[in-house]
């Protein structure tokens, strides 16, 4: 059985064909063989039985041997037994042409039925890191082996996609740090060509300093926040309208710098999550509603919700707006829709990267769309509390 499953298939489908055709072949000659010796039998002993006469008078009388002989003729038993013996010679070379031919013939057809998986063996062998966007050629044959090259083309168009972004992500990675200390180094450089320097000088020079390790401070941050966001974490239940009186709170200073108005219309929604990263999660996307809005703006947050497993969150600002092209990468790490403005407002292009991290430890989905109003919409759907295992109402 183990050397079975190392044969390729088309050998493998030729022996299991050869062995199935065997028993059957088998079985079929047993059963001629036992059927034509019991007629032969038959008809030798009906051959040697005496023949019978009917009398005039109505009476049966047995016939005289001569007649017997004369009217009745007599079989061989030697002719008999040589037939018997012939009919099963051939049976058997008969049965041995049919497993053979079977067998040769699966062999044939399996290895023409499985052409199209060679095929894809071999594509499969060129693929590498390199041709990853190339898509297999899909026979046309509609069958598995079609179905499983679409499914590979499907594999490999993700795998391409999520290699693409760690590309994109170790470059803006390396370039977003190796910035800073570009410019530390510039200026230790042009610092160290004087010899005597005057007070404003030095005090340049620790503000460039102070600016720039802040810059990396926070980038090194955030880097070490999305990988800790794998650790294990308390789950609860979480009363949403909680959360985002403490966000609106703790953001009113920018909000009044901002002139932006704030709005809440929550329910008493209850989610079950991580209270910590979901705070991180909606204080971001708060943030950004704000920073990026425009004087005067608005940015208005709705709870509702949607089913008896589902609660809708949306962060609604009057903002800037993000373009259509923008919208399926803003949740890629590094990713900015507008660079300089970013740079200006502190950010390091990690926040919404960070938000969708969270949010899919949580068994959340969030979308962005656009505003009526000019601006953007978050989107989000996290479970409900009442998903899950019935817990005291932290709301109440």
């Amino acid at each position: 059985m183990k050397m079975l499953k190392k044969m390729p298939i088309r050998l493998r489908l030729t022996v299991m064909t050869v062995a199935l055709l065997t028993v059957c072949c088998v079985g079929i000659t047993l059963i001629l063989n036992y059927s034509a010796i019991k007629m032969a039998t038959i008809i030798d002993a009906s051959a040697v039985l005496p023949a019978q006469e009917v009398g005039e008078e109505g009476w049966i009388h047995e016939s005289t041997p001569a007649a017997s002989s004369s009217m009745t003729p007599s079989v061989s038993s030697e002719v008999s037994q040589k037939a018997k013996i012939d009919f099963r010679i051939e049976s058997i070379i008969y049965m041995l042409l049919v497993i053979i031919s079977g067998g040769f013939s699966t062999y044939y057809l399996s290895g023409k039925a499985l052409k199209p998986l060679d095929t894809l063996n071999d594509q499969v062998k060129n693929i590498n890191v390199h041709n990853l966007f190339e898509t297999l050629s899909v026979p046309p044959t509609n069958d598995e082996i079609a179905e499983l090259t679409s499914t590979f083309n499907e594999m490999t168009d993700k795998l391409n996609d999520s290699f693409m972004m760690q590309q994109r992500f170790s470059l803006s990675a390396a370039h977003e740090l190796r910035t800073p200390l570009a410019v530390l180094q510039t200026k230790v450089d042009v610092f160290k060509k004087k010899k005597t320097h005057t007070t404003e000088e030095y005090d340049a020079l620790i503000y460039v300093i102070e600016k720039q390790t802040k810059r990396l401070r926070g980038l090194v941050s955030s880097l070490l926040d999305m990988t800790n966001l794998d650790d294990k974490r308390e789950q609860r239940s979480i009363c949403l309208k909680d959360i985002f009186e403490d966000i609106i709170s703790e953001l009113s200073l920018i909000t009044k710098d901002k002139n932006v108005t704030m709005t809440l219309d929550c329910d008493n929604s209850v989610v079950f999550g991580n209270t910590d990263l979901l705070y991180r999660a909606f204080y971001n996307l708060v943030e950004n509603g704000i920073k990026y809005n425009i004087d005067g703006g608005t940015v208005e947050v709705l709870v509702n919700r949607l089913s008896k497993e589902q609660v809708s969150i949306k962060i609604i600002d009057t903002g800037i707006g993000i373009a259509d092209k923008d919208k399926n990468k803003i949740f890629e790490p590094f990713y900015r829709v507008d660079k300089s403005r970013s740079r200006q407002l502190g950010g390091t292009g990690l926040g919404l990267s960070t938000v969708d991290s969270i949010l899919k430890k949580n068994n959340g989905t969030i979308t962005v769309t656009d505003n009526e109003s000019n601006g953007t919409c978050f989107h989000v759907i996290l479970n409900s509390e009442s998903s899950q295992k019935k817990r005291t109402d932290p709301c109440i």
